[in-house]
């Protein structure tokens, strides 16, 4: 699909570039040089010209934090060949701590240059190949301290690989050089420069008018992309009306930076005029897996990026900020990915009546909830979201990802609205008006407040939010579908079942092969992650096959031995079985008038 650009949004584009065309000129630009002369061996050779700095000792900082990642990350672990020079003279460098730099006799400027390498490019890191730069700016990029507010440009070689494109968020001047306003913006606008397809449109807000560009880089046909920039489109319309508008974009622009290849890694990450949307996986074949990434990402250009958490503010490039409100942030932005997606067209409501089971068994038959409400939840995300440890953890026991629980506490609250003659699209309005636009954060209380005007009940919000988001209980999910004619039952009712035990053959017997939840009968017989299974009601089992077969004669309700071996000794346990606790979901057949109604009105179709 192609879209003819219009003489209004030609004229935008040139009023765009001249609305930081003074960061070429201004002396306090700061300003990046890209050599990349070694691409092939993932290495950038990187010239920083810090044209005005305090005097005294002077800190280069690499940030530790990366906007959109809610975990803390060692990017200076990439960054080497470290020098400064000033007026064509060495100046002395040392390294202080992990992540500075200070560089002393300068004459209040400074030549940083450094070699960065890199080669795993997503929404947090970076790659650098023969194919490619994918530029995340805060694993790529040091920047010098007290320096914050001054302008940024980055700058590509003319003569390097010159028939590669650039794609970002940035304000393009020209002649390969881009421009932010000062770091906080250039850390948000992660760059793609190779080669790629591109396309946009453009979509009416009131009186404003907004280019969405879509580039990417993929290896199959343009019939396939331009199928896609469709859907994408369909996506933006849907989204747009859950909230009435579009966001004003800073420079009248979005961008999705798309990258589905087998050179890159996946990974979805939203920025306040972009988002990186990548995957090691072809387009064509995938749209449907891939496409719900977009959705989610787009839906985050209102919700975090400008309805956004007092916690999350003001953001930090050197700790992370921990933040309690991201079941709201992420968890609710996960309702309404495939949500927007049905009401968009592209996904069927049967298909989406089927997949609301997904989430429910996970969160429903978790542990975790037990331990931690969804603000605790959401206060784990600086050890989980892409965080690495060497030590195990209890997260399988302790845990319930603040994605998936927002998710069901979305869908359980949308459908508890409908009854009162609400919903939460209107929740999501308040919030866009009352935090979102005038961009003034907000804490949890304040989403308490907005329902309790939507929902016209204090009383009713406050006992919402007392059992769900303070406390751990969830709704009657069955009791709540149904009027739409969607049924959710239990999967096997009349069989014992053991909920996410994985048992992997061994020499000697079946081996736990993961950790066995607390919810899980062999939990108190005394199984763990390797326990090697020997007997089951006093029969020998020798392989997973074995113990499939012994289960299946099990009652629900009655109390079993089983003989194991762990830690290299012998031991027995006793349980009593329960039936197996996952969930299905379907759409009924039955669809009446009202029914038909009310389905329309929540899924739109």
């Amino acid at each position: 699909m192609r879209h003819v650009l219009s003489f209004l949004f030609l004229l935008s584009s040139t009023l765009l570039c001249a609305q930081l065309e003074w960061v070429a000129e201004h002396p306090g630009t700061i300003v990046y040089d890209l050599d990349l002369s070694r691409v092939q061996q993932h290495e950038l050779r990187i010239t920083v010209t810090f044209p005005a700095v305090p005097s005294g000792v002077f800190f280069v900082r690499m940030p530790q934090a990366s906007p959109g990642r809610y975990a803390q990350h060692n990017f200076a672990k990439n960054v080497y060949d470290v020098s400064a020079s000033a007026g064509g003279e060495q100046l002395r460098v040392d390294r202080i701590d992990p992540d500075t730099w200070a560089v002393t006799g300068h004459d209040g400027r400074v030549t940083f240059r450094y070699t960065l390498f890199a080669n795993d490019g997503d929404g947090t890191y970076s790659g650098i190949d023969g194919r490619k730069l994918h530029l995340n700016m805060p694993a790529s990029f040091p920047y010098g301290d007290r320096l914050n507010d001054r302008p940024v440009m980055v700058r590509l070689a003319a003569d390097q690989q010159p028939e590669w494109e650039v794609a970002t968020q940035l304000v393009n001047l020209g002649d390969r050089r881009f421009a932010a306003p000062n770091y906080y913006y250039f850390y948000d606008s992660p760059m793609m420069v190779g080669r790629m397809m591109r396309d946009e449109f453009t979509v009416t807000s009131g009186e404003r008018v907004d280019t969405i560009e879509v580039a990417m880089m993929h290896e199959g046909s343009r019939q396939a992309f331009d199928a896609y920039v469709a859907w994408t489109d369909s996506v933006v319309h849907a989204q747009q009306r859950v909230f009435g508008e579009l966001p004003a974009f800073d420079y009248g622009r979005y961008v999705f930076l798309c990258s589905y290849n087998p050179w890159i890694s996946g990974d979805g990450m939203e920025h306040r005029n972009s988002t990186i949307c990548s995957a090691p996986i072809g387009l064509e074949g995938n749209e449907r897996r891939l496409i719900g990434t977009v959705s989610h990402e787009f839906f985050h250009c209102w919700n975090v990026e400008r309805i956004r958490p007092a916690t999350l503010e003001p953001f930090s490039f050197d700790h992370v900020n921990m933040s309690g409100e991201l079941w709201f942030a992420e968890g609710f932005t996960s309702y309404y990915d495939d949500l927007a997606l049905v009401r968009g067209g592209i996904l069927d409501p049967a298909d989406y009546a089927a997949g609301i089971a997904g989430p429910l068994n996970y969160v429903i038959n978790r542990p975790g909830r037990n331990h931690r409400s969804p603000i605790e939840m959401s206060q784990q995300a600086p050890f989980v979201d892409a965080a690495t440890a060497n030590d195990p953890d209890n997260f399988d026991n302790t845990f319930v990802s603040y994605y998936t629980y927002g998710t069901v506490l979305a869908l359980g609250l949308d459908l508890e609205l409908r009854q009162r003659d609400h919903t939460l699209d209107e929740l999501m309005r308040l919030m866009w008006r009352r935090y979102g636009i005038p961009e003034i954060p907000y804490h949890v209380r304040d989403i308490q407040l907005a329902l309790a005007e939507v929902s016209q009940d204090s009383s009713f919000a406050a006992a919402w939010f007392a059992d769900h988001v303070y406390d751990s209980k969830l709704p009657d999910f069955s009791a709540l579908l149904r009027p739409y004619g969607i049924d959710l039952l239990q999967a096997r009712p009349d069989s014992v079942g053991f909920f996410a035990l994985r048992l992997k053959d061994g020499e000697e017997g079946p081996v736990v092969a993961a950790p066995v939840f607390e919810t899980n009968p062999l939990f108190d017989a005394g199984l763990d992650r390797g326990s090697i299974i020997l007997s089951l009601n006093g029969t020998q089992v020798t392989t997973v096959g074995e113990w499939t077969d012994i289960v299946g004669r099990l009652e629900a309700g009655k109390s079993y031995t089983i003989g194991f071996r762990q830690l290299g000794e012998d031991r027995t346990g006793t349980f009593t079985a329960g039936t197996d606790p996952t969930f299905v979901s379907s759409l009924n057949g039955e669809r009446d008038a009202k029914t038909s109604e009310l389905r329309k009105q929540w899924l739109g179709r």
